[in-house]
């Protein structure tokens, strides 16, 4: 999670709030994800108290804001650490403490993100906010179109990495990739034929079956040789490619 946030957060601070915006988080119930994954409840209270809840035993301390900075300075009794701002909206807060460059304190309003998810909120902020389309894969990362609604031609990535050659298969499509860019999308159909089942693949849009698509039988490329699709209705295909259409 550290790892993506500190990628991301950079790329999202035009959005994010000030903490001069004080009602943005005082009195409200945020946790602290620690580097190990660990949870802490702190509350900023309006008169500067700071309530600092570990599995439930509860410690007082003090918070100030410092305009000049943009940063608050806690007092968490066992020291004191300048925090500054990195993002923050109404459900989650990225402090950077002073002088550590990879030093974040990330904090969830656990009222608005009750699986203290944060990854995923920032991801579909990030998302939100800069027209990225996504699909996930079937590992369970995301490929990500950068010009939603217009998909084809878009700049893709996987996670925000570059991608330059690839055709990449998500749940029964396959995005072919060039150059970093999506330049079209395969779908399949499925035919019964006097040689076996095949399936037919075509760039998304297109019905028509026709020369150069490529022919699939079971999880191979389709044996070379003429298919009947239909009545008045054949295929000639080579090296898994149709070559050839004709009506006999």
């Amino acid at each position: 999670m550290k790892e993506y946030i500190e990628n991301i957060i950079p790329r999202l601070k035009e959005f994010s709030q000030s903490l001069d915006r004080k009602e943005t988080f005082v009195d409200v119930p945020w946790v602290l994800i620690d580097s190990e994954g660990g949870f802490q409840k702190y509350i900023f209270k309006r008169d500067g108290e700071l309530v600092m809840s570990l599995n439930g035993v509860v410690t007082i301390g003090k918070w100030e804001y410092l305009a000049p900075a943009k940063s608050l300075l806690i007092d968490r009794l066992k020291d004191k650490i300048l925090l500054n701002q990195n993002f923050v909206d109404s459900a989650v807060m990225v402090l950077n403490q002073d002088g550590l460059k990879n030093g974040n304190f990330v904090l969830a309003n656990e009222v608005l993100i009750p699986d203290l998810d944060v990854s995923s909120y920032i991801k579909k902020l990030f998302y939100a906010k800069n027209n990225i389309f996504q699909r996930e894969l079937p590992d369970g990362m995301n490929l990500e179109f950068h010009n939603y609604p217009n998909v084809i031609g878009s700049k893709v990535t996987i996670e925000m990495k570059p991608i330059e050659n690839a055709t990449i298969k998500s749940f029964g499509k396959r995005y072919v990739v060039e150059n970093g860019v999506l330049i079209g999308i395969l779908v399949t159909s499925n035919f019964t034929t006097d040689r076996g089942d095949i399936a037919i693949e075509y760039y998304d849009g297109s019905t028509v079956v026709k020369k150069g698509n490529n022919v699939i039988q079971g999880v191979e490329l389709a044996p070379d040789g003429k298919y009947r699709l239909g009545f008045m209705n054949y295929i000639t295909v080579q090296n898994g490619r149709i070559i050839k259409t004709s009506i006999f």
